[in-house]
């Protein structure tokens, strides 16, 4: 994730020693002894700064990523709510995504997959845009007729399904 440009934080109720030798083998700053009450308030504060991200970007979601009982109500006030696998039934039901495979790789899976979904919708806008504005432009100008019109409505629709429906996998 920080490869990415994410920006990641430990918070957990485990001791600070813990949470500090596992933050530095990571490369990442953490929190122990963190109450429920203090993952909400900072997810809180993170969603209420909205800052830059590391790159540049404006950082546009706070996630938050956990498997207990003191994770829900964070997992709950975070923009995207990851439970991950053996979780508790409290941090299933509070997250907005529930991964079932163990360890830490689903979750940069998730991330690299959700970005390939996006690539792909604005491929399919752009194609349906460039696909409607063309047919548009050649309705208008009379070079297409009403029934070349209704021809390519479905073509154009087909031509976007196509698009989607490709696996988002790895190298797509």
């Amino acid at each position: 994730l920080k490869a990415a440009g994410w920006e990641a934080e430990i918070l957990s109720g485990d001791r600070p020693e813990v949470v500090q030798r596992v933050g530095e083998s990571l490369g990442i700053g953490g929190e122990g002894e963190c109450t429920p009450e203090t993952k909400v308030a900072r997810v809180r504060e993170l969603i209420s700064r909205r800052g830059s991200h590391a790159r540049g970007r404006a950082r546009s979601h706070v996630v938050m990523v956990g498997d207990g009982v003191n994770d829900a109500a964070a997992l709950a006030t975070a923009d995207v709510g990851i439970a991950v696998h053996g979780g508790s039934e409290a941090s299933l039901e509070a997250a907005d995504i529930s991964i079932q495979r163990a360890g830490l790789d689903p979750i940069g899976e998730l991330f690299q997959t959700s970005r390939k979904a996006l690539v792909r919708i604005r491929v399919c806008l752009g194609v349906s845009l460039a696909y409607n504005a063309g047919a548009a432009s050649l309705a208008m100008s009379g070079l297409l007729s009403p029934l070349g019109a209704a021809v390519l409505m479905p073509l154009s629709s087909l031509t976007v399904l196509a698009i989607a429906m490709c696996p988002i996998g790895r190298g797509n």
